[in-house]
């Protein structure tokens, strides 16, 4: 068997993220121990310590590649020329169904909050949520989709509160109540800033995203099992 030592950096590198993003996924930030991850990554200190100076370290790493993931998807939604209020409910949405599937994006958020106690603060991400979001608005208050009663930002910011606080109070162990919490958050906000004469319209776009994504939870759980 090959040692560790002598495998491509990038593979180290890559098992490392991926272990500590299982232990990160499951339990707080204080509670993994590097000895967990080396454990799960089945390498040694001296291989960790190559790419990763400390524990902080490695956090910040799996934030940084939810940060990479977000940006990907959003570029991907972007490019399929949807109006900004469309684009905004499937970001939303796709960020959820990622948090339930992908051990970097739920680690990574609960790792934005575990940060905000270091010196490494998590402000910065949270902002570039708020500003995505925010310029997704402009364009649908452009297209008349909502109207122009409130600041972008000020939506934005309630609708990065939305996500967060329902991923809180639900729990991504249990992603069907997650989505449909997200459902039924999505329709009680919406009238607060939707154009009247779309409201029928954007209330059935998210039953219908919020269909497909629990759909496609439910596939993966049934594959996994």
């Amino acid at each position: 068997m090959t040692d560790a030592s002598d495998r491509p950096a990038g593979t180290t590198r890559e098992r490392l993220v991926a272990a500590a993003a299982r232990q990160f996924a499951q339990r707080s930030y204080s509670a993994v121990s590097l000895d967990d991850v080396l454990a799960e990554a089945e390498l040694t200190k001296g291989a960790m310590y190559f790419h990763f100076p400390s524990k902080q370290a490695l956090a910040v790493a799996i934030v940084d590649d939810l940060v990479g993931m977000s940006r990907t998807a959003l570029a991907e939604l972007v490019a399929r020329k949807m109006s900004g209020l469309e684009t905004l409910i499937e970001v939303v949405c796709l960020l959820a169904v990622q948090d339930v599937e992908q051990d970097v994006a739920r680690a990574g958020l609960r790792l934005l909050e575990s940060l905000e106690a270091t010196n490494t603060s998590p402000t910065t991400v949270w902002e570039s949520w708020v500003e995505t979001f925010a310029a997704l608005i402009r364009d649908a208050i452009a297209e008349g989709d909502i109207t122009d009663h409130h600041d972008p930002d000020d939506i934005a910011k309630m609708i990065v509160a939305l996500w967060l606080g329902t991923r809180r109070i639900s729990g991504t162990d249990q992603p069907e109540e997650f989505l449909d919490n997200l459902r039924t958050a999505w329709v009680l906000v919406l009238p607060s800033f939707i154009n009247p004469d779309r409201r029928d319209y954007f209330t059935e776009f998210i039953n219908r995203r919020h269909a497909l994504a629990a759909t496609r939870v439910a596939v993966d759980v049934t594959a996994a099992l």
